[in-house]
């Protein structure tokens, strides 16, 4: 078994979820979940990790969430298991620990991004 990339185990880990979505949600709610997707990366960026988090809760974007979570989870970081942990860990995080976890969520959600845009195409 050969190692693995921290790149290639949440790239393993965010296909699965994108595809479900794919095929799970219809057409409108899958649009709706891809637009969201492709914006998560600028937030995280122009508003910071806690933020950004705080307003796809307040959304109710939820299916997004979970996939983030879901994927950072599976490729490493076990504590993120849901929303609210991710978003606590934010709010509560050391400075050092916050800019970690803020390269770890973009990271995921850049992988979701691509992989929305790849099933998804670009209808935008």
């Amino acid at each position: 078994m050969s190692m693995q990339t921290r790149s290639q185990r949440v790239s393993r880990a965010a296909f699965p979820r994108v595809e479900a979505r794919k095929n799970g949600l219809n057409e409108k709610k899958f649009r709706e979940y891809t637009t969201f997707a492709k914006k998560f990366p600028s937030l995280v960026h122009a508003c910071g990790l806690a933020q950004a988090v705080a307003f796809a809760m307040a959304k109710q974007e939820s299916d997004y969430l979970n996939d983030l979570c879901s994927t950072l989870t599976e490729s490493g970081c076990a504590e993120l298991k849901t929303a609210e942990a991710l978003r606590r860990a934010a709010s509560e995080s050391a400075l050092q620990q916050y800019v970690i976890l803020s390269r770890h969520t973009l990271r995921a959600a850049e992988w979701l991004k691509r992989y929305v845009e790849a099933l998804g195409g670009d209808e935008e």
